[in-house]
């Protein structure tokens, strides 16, 4: 049975996880309020994953918002990531944790290709609902996999008592 010392990082990530996605959503939800979301071009060849076919644009007004969205979608990312190579390094027994993180990890994919589709089809409203909607499902996904890891890791305190 794992420590709770020994659960510390699979917490922090899935914490980081959930916390960094809704954090994420929201400044999605600023990208499209202030009209940022073609600031770092259209659906030409610069636009996606450069910005203005620069790797680090010059950060100002609209291109700061849109290029502060995708930059978080990196700690996203890591936050995501690491969920998932912990859970199926260390935690392989525990089916949910690891169905959880799997699933977040591969709907993280999943959104991110559709973020580059947003941008390429010049934020076609179907594809923006649908960027909204699996961004939805991520942090549902997300927020399911921290469920599960905090019932884990009280049970095995509990235990340990």
């Amino acid at each position: 049975m794992a420590s709770l010392k020994g659960t510390a990082a699979l917490r922090i990530l899935a914490y980081g996880s959930a916390l960094s996605t809704y954090v994420l959503i929201v400044i999605g939800g600023y990208v499209v309020f202030s009209g940022s979301g073609l600031a770092c071009g259209s659906s030409g060849p610069d636009s996606w994953p450069l910005c203005n076919g620069q790797v680090i644009p010059t950060l100002s007004g609209p291109v700061l918002v849109e290029w502060t969205h995708r930059l978080f979608t990196l700690v996203v990312g890591l936050f995501v990531l690491g969920t998932t190579i912990i859970a199926w390094a260390q935690y392989k027994q525990e089916k949910r944790i690891l169905q959880f993180s799997t699933i977040s990890f591969l709907v993280l994919l999943g959104q991110i290709l559709l973020g580059m589709v947003t941008v390429k089809t010049d934020l076609d409203p179907l594809v923006t609902t649908a960027h909204l909607a699996v961004a939805s499902a991520l942090f549902a996904a997300v927020i399911m996999n921290l469920i599960a890891v905090r019932r884990f890791t009280v049970s095995s305190h509990l235990l340990l008592r």
